[in-house]
């Protein structure tokens, strides 16, 4: 299967809450250093989840593709979340396997199993939200 399907070039032009946010929000950057992949991420997080976030996402369309699934589901997540993610979209793009129906949602991202050197590109927002989190919850 070819990378860039119709599917994730579409997804690609949809990413959500691209921007950034004015203070009191907090930004990290996140890279891939293997593809030269890059996020930019402004978030508020209230009680160790996502109140409000926006991001530059400088990324090939395969990044792109994850951060427009990712972007609509992030807002109220936590760090259980996105560490449950990571998990699930590591063993995805590393093997065969179908999706549990709770993670239906990353199928288009099946097309990245076919090119390893771009799953770091692919695992780069949720590597984003983690970082807030983790970031965050050494602030309290």
């Amino acid at each position: 299967m070819l990378p860039y399907t119709p599917e994730i070039l579409k997804l690609a032009t949809q990413i959500p809450r691209l921007g950034r946010l004015p203070p009191p929000a907090v930004s990290g950057e996140v890279a891939s250093p293997i593809c030269g992949s890059r996020i930019t991420l402004f978030t508020l997080v209230e009680a160790g989840r996502i109140a409000d976030f926006a991001w530059e996402v400088e990324a090939c369309a395969l990044g792109q593709a994850s951060a427009a699934l990712l972007g609509g589901r992030a807002l109220g997540e936590g760090e259980n979340f996105f560490n449950t993610l990571a998990d699930v979209l590591e063993i995805y793009l590393k093997s065969e396997l179908a999706l549990d129906p709770a993670w239906s949602w990353l199928t288009p991202l099946a097309a990245a199993r076919s090119v390893p050197q771009r799953h770091g590109s692919v695992l780069l927002p949720v590597r984003a939200f983690q970082r807030a989190l983790s970031s965050s919850a050494g602030k309290r």
